[in-house]
This record gives structure tokens, C-alpha cells and sequence, in this order.
């Protein structure tokens, strides 16, 4: 059983527990229990885009690390090739522990020793790392190697706009962190007051649970709940998307629009251009 296959099993057992629990919270029906356990693939789907964003922030962090072991490599003199295989030795023996890009880097020399084309093998990194801002990267990459661009510069400036990003979001963070902590509570209120008073005053609460009108005004609670659930998450969570875009496609533009400005120049004669 692969490590994919337990996380699937674990929130499948999760959801259906919280399933079970809202239902007999909401409802104290063994039938709505039961019923409870549909929310499991929203659950799944839940934990699996929570995971995705963890992951992604981890890559974020640890390319940033590989991006300036790039450029002292590239400022030296060296390939991209050779900065590749040294970013990744380096990655190996350092103290931080590098787990999202590791093996992406270990897979790139493996296909290199495989005498794979550079390109390919950055364009494969690119769409497993799932990440835009990751593509433009490799896209300035190729074409600044096959047309003999700085990639020293490149990096670096690469570099710059990831420690821009984590600067914008750290302060993003700070902020919202304590608002975060009261969203939290708020939700754990109201079904902690609902299960302090089944069991204290269960005979009070009956009403709630008898006629028709109790079971709509515990059904209009829970929509309001949820509701409130998905709002809040909506509100709090807040990216940074249009700085990265922009900075990475204003990169990417500039790269193309002074490079071959430059070529066309050159080749028609002008002279005294840098």
C-alpha cells in the first residue's frame, strides 16, 4: 500500500466519522448518520487541495534555496547542466531538510545521465511541479540557453521576485493569523454548545429533535453553519497570485522583447546597442 492510498483510506475514515457526527448531532437519527456519510468526497476533496497548498508552499520555499544555489553556480561560469547536478549535491549535504524538491532534482540528473535533452527534462519538472510561476521559469531558462542569454541574470532576478513573494506573504500571514484564530473558535462554538446541552438538559433539547418544526430549524441551522464555514473560508484565504503573475510574465516579457530586439538590431547593422 503506497503512501497515497493511506492518506485516501485515512480521510475516507475522517470524513465518515464527521459525517456520522454531524448527522447525529443535527438530527440524533441513525438514518441521518448514515446519511451524513455523503459529505465524504467533499471531505476527500478538502484534504487532498489542503495538502496541495502545503506542498506547493514548501516547493516555494525550498526552489527558492535551489534558485540561489543556480546562480552561484551559473555566476562561476558553470552550465546549466552542471548547476543542476550541483544544486542538487548541495541539496544532499545540507543541513535543511529539502523534501518536495529533492527528488524532483534527483529525477532531472537521472534523465540526464540518461542523455535526455535539458530541455525535455526541464519542461517534464515543470508540469509535475504544477505550478505557473515554476513554467515561466523554465521557459526563460530554455530559451536564454539556446540563444545564449544570461542565465545568471536570470536566476538572480528570479530569486529577487520569490523573496518579494514570501516577503508579501509572510506580512499577509501576520495579519490575517489572529483572524484566522477567531474564525476557528466561532466555529467550534456552536456545535460545542450543541453537545454541552444533549448531554446537560437532553430532555430541553428534545423539541429540536421530535416534530417538524424542531428537525427544519436544526436543518436551516446547519445551512447557516456551512454557510458561515465556506464565507469565512473564502475570506481568509487570501493569495498573492496577480504580484507572481505579473512579476514572473513581466520577466518572461522582458527577456524576449530585449533579447531579440537585440538580434534584429545586431543583424541589420546597428551598432553601439548593449
Amino acid at each position: 500500500m503506497n503512501e497515497k492510498q493511506k492518506l485516501l483510506i485515512s480521510d475516507s475514515l475522517q470524513g465518515v466519522l464527521l459525517g456520522c457526527l454531524i448527522g447525529w448531532l443535527c438530527y440524533r437519527s441513525v438514518v441521518t448518520s448514515l446519511l451524513g456519510i455523503m459529505i465524504v468526497p467533499f471531505y476527500i476533496k478538502y484534504k487532498r487541495r489542503m495538502r496541495e497548498k502545503s506542498r506547493k508552499q514548501m516547493l516555494w520555499h525550498e526552489f527558492k534555496d535551489a534558485a540561489a544555489m543556480l546562480y552561484s553556480s551559473t555566476a562561476a561560469g558553470g552550465t546549466l547542466e552542471k548547476a543542476l547536478r550541483d544544486t542538487c549535491c548541495d541539496m544532499k549535504t545540507s543541513d535543511s531538510s529539502y523534501q518536495v524538491l529533492l527528488p524532483e532534482f534527483e529525477r532531472i540528473c537521472m534523465h540526464l545521465d540518461q542523455n535526455r535533452s535539458l530541455e525535455s527534462v526541464l519542461e517534464d519538472f515543470a508540469v509535475r511541479s504544477e505550478d505557473e510561476d515554476i513554467a515561466y521559469f523554465v521557459r526563460v531558462l530554455t530559451v536564454a540557453r539556446k540563444s545564449g542569454g544570461s542565465l545568471s541574470s536570470i536566476i538572480r532576478h528570479t530569486a529577487d521576485t520569490m523573496n518579494l513573494r514570501m516577503e508579501i506573504n509572510s506580512e499577509i500571514e501576520t495579519i490575517l493569523a489572529g483572524k484566522r484564530g477567531e474564525w476557528r473558535i466561532m466555529l467550534i462554538v456552536p456545535p460545542g454548545i450543541l453537545c454541552y446541552m444533549n448531554m446537560c438538559s437532553s430532555e430541553y433539547m428534545n423539541i429540536l429533535y421530535t416534530g417538524l418544526t424542531g428537525r427544519l430549524v436544526m436543518t436551516a441551522a446547519l445551512m447557516v453553519y456551512v454557510a458561515a464555514l465556506w464565507t469565512g473560508h473564502k475570506i481568509l484565504d487570501i493569495h498573492v497570485q496577480e504580484v507572481e503573475k505579473c512579476s514572473f510574465s513581466g520577466l518572461v516579457q522582458y527577456y524576449f522583447v530585449r533579447h531579440y530586439c537585440l538580434f534584429f538590431w545586431q543583424k541589420t547593422g546597428a551598432v553601439g546597442i548593449k
